[in-house]
């Protein structure tokens, strides 16, 4: 460094430095230091070149500060020194971004004040390059405030925002939505496509979602499959509504996952502020219960939040309490409906029913608590139970004479049949009740083919290969039973008792009824007719050949001690 300066910076003085101790000191300090004038350059160190991106100090000096910073920030830097020099004793600091002579930027932290040079002031500026901090803070800031998956807003920015929208529409005296999103069948994208797919899915779930608003809304992840859309400014039109069925309309096209195409749907809850609630928590249970709403009614909905919501959402929570304990306190039982074979009356086995017995309640309907045991992820354990318990009392009555090859049925659906054949409980409850596995009968309906066809055959045939049967239920109401049929390996069908009332009026229903036994027949399937009532149905299916049937024309189902007073019974056919 040469032309050194008369005064250190850090006073306003006329003594001089020397030569030789200014540059062992200058040029040794990690900091930039700059002497300029009028934005001119009159002195550098090394390190100032290195921050600015130049090899040597010497080729920084008469070069301009406008050509590094931007004009702009510095010019508003300079106009505050605006003081005498013998007036001021203070220094000036800034944050300054910088393009570098290899047109990187650069953030620098710099501190600004008056000095002499040759007897005239000059300004002297220290500079630190404090760009990685600054990457560092805002990787520090976006990792506390937005989701690493989808890059949306997360649970904590989301709930900041809506806090200032719903200041801001209070002053304003506007309105606000909010949006509660839950993804329809994204556990099934998990569970068979792989947890890549999962996340590939949400990422494109959040572009489409950004898709459908304005760029003041917000769109925001909670967790999950969860997401949230908060729609500021809504004076004007049904914006909420539109957002909403667009919403709808883009999660129902096919998402395609690693060259796989998947489909979903989502469940959408609204609530508006203030027309529903003004406080942050309200709207928050407001827009989830009306998204439940949306999930109880069929799924792929909307559903705008309506006080009455409430006492349902209420009512809901304390029926999700009881059926956490309800297993523990005895409150579920197993009722069974005889199967009678219908050559000969005789009763030859039962199909179970899972039943609640609340104490206050009474009885509560499976289509009740079987979907809530499904959203609070007790579906598993319940079904296990039931099996067991069915299990253990098939294999109790199989050791009376007469109901020595008594079989028990159990109807369950394609995910919980999954669940129970991966992981070895069926075996578990075969050998822990000493029931034969032939005496055990699943129940699944054709629709378990919809989602992943490979892994449920796979998952079919190692039930098949254990021993236990596996019954086609509800045959005929789907849109490819034959074809299914043909695939499934299955042992027997049971025709949807929908068809059974008509059977001997409605000419169709006949058609349709005569065509299932034929083609069971052909494909050497069991065949077992259920909601029989009438002599009339059972006489019209046994002639078709038709093997089984089960129906209030036998007996309603009943609890095990109930049921155990019919065994062994030949019924008037």
């Amino acid at each position: 460094m040469t032309d050194l300066p008369a005064t250190p910076a850090s006073g306003i003085t006329d003594e001089t430095l020397a030569l030789d101790d200014f540059r062992l000191l200058v040029e040794n300090l990690p900091d930039g230091i700059l002497l300029h004038l009028n934005g001119t350059i009159l002195l550098a160190n090394r390190a100032a070149a290195a921050i600015l991106g130049h090899d040597q100090a010497e080729t920084l000096i008469g070069a301009s500060l406008l050509s590094f910073f931007n004009p702009d920030a510095w010019k508003r830097l300079l106009q505050t020194i605006d003081v005498p020099p013998a007036m001021n004793l203070r220094r000036w600091t800034a944050e300054l971004e910088l393009t570098r002579c290899d047109d990187r930027n650069a953030i620098i932290d710099t501190a600004t004040g008056w000095t002499y040079y040759r007897g005239s002031p000059a300004l002297i500026t220290t500079l630190r390059d404090i760009t990685q901090l600054k990457r560092g803070e805002e990787e520090m800031r976006r990792q506390a405030n937005y989701d690493t998956l989808t890059g949306l807003p997360n649970r904590s920015l989301f709930l900041d925002r809506l806090n200032r929208e719903l200041i801001r529409a209070k002053r304003s005296s506007s309105r606000v939505a909010l949006m509660f999103i839950d993804l329809d069948r994204f556990k099934w994208v998990n569970d068979t496509l792989g947890h890549a797919a999962g996340d590939e899915l949400l990422r494109q779930t959040s572009k489409r979602l950004l898709s459908c608003v304005r760029k003041s809304d917000t769109v925001a992840r909670l967790g999950g499959d969860e997401f949230t859309v908060i729609l500021p400014d809504m004076a004007h039109g049904p914006y909420a509504e539109r957002v909403a069925a667009e919403i709808l309309t883009q999660l129902v096209r096919p998402f395609v996952l690693f060259g796989q195409e998947a489909f979903i749907s989502g469940s959408v809850g609204v609530t508006v502020c203030p027309d529903d609630a003004e406080d942050l928590d309200s709207l928050l249970k407001n827009a989830d219960t009306a998204m439940y709403r949306a999930k109880s009614d069929g799924r792929n909905a909307y559903r705008f939040y309506t006080p009455d919501m409430h006492a349902e959402a209420e009512e809901r929570m304390a029926l999700e309490k009881d059926l956490h304990y309800a297993l523990e306190r005895g409150q579920l039982v197993v009722h069974y409906q005889p199967i009678v074979e219908l050559a000969s009356g005789r009763l030859v086995g039962a199909e179970s029913f899972l039943r609640w017995e609340h104490p206050t309640r009474g009885s509560i309907a499976p289509g009740t608590f079987i979907r809530l045991a499904e959203e609070i992820g007790m579906i598993s354990q319940i079904t296990a139970w039931t099996i067991q318990t069915a299990c253990a009392q098939a294999h109790q009555w199989r050791q009376r004479p007469d109901s020595a090859d008594f079989f028990v049925s159990v109807n369950i659906s394609c995910t919980r049949c999954r669940e129970l054949s991966t992981d070895d409980r069926i075996p578990e409850i075969l050998r822990a009740t000493g029931l034969p596995p032939t005496a055990l009968i699943l129940e699944i309906t054709e629709n378990i083919l919809s989602e992943d066809e490979e892994k449920a055959m796979a998952m079919l045939n190692r039930l098949i290969r254990l021993g236990v049967n596996l019954w086609l239920d509800d045959f005929g109401t789907g849109y490819s039973s034959l074809s299914v049929l043909k695939r499934l390996p299955v042992n027997g069908i049971k025709i949807d008792r929908t068809f059974i009332p008509d059977i001997t009026q409605n000419p169709e229903a006949s058609v349709l009824v005569q065509a299932i036994l034929s083609l069971a027949q052909a494909l050497n399937r069991k065949v077992i007719g259920e909601g029989i009532e009438s002599k009339i149905q059972a006489d019209f299916l046994r002639s078709r050949g038709c093997h089984m049937g089960q129906g209030y024309l036998f007996h309603k189902p009943v609890d095990a001690a109930a049921f155990e007073a019919i065994l062994g019974r030949n019924f008037p056919i």
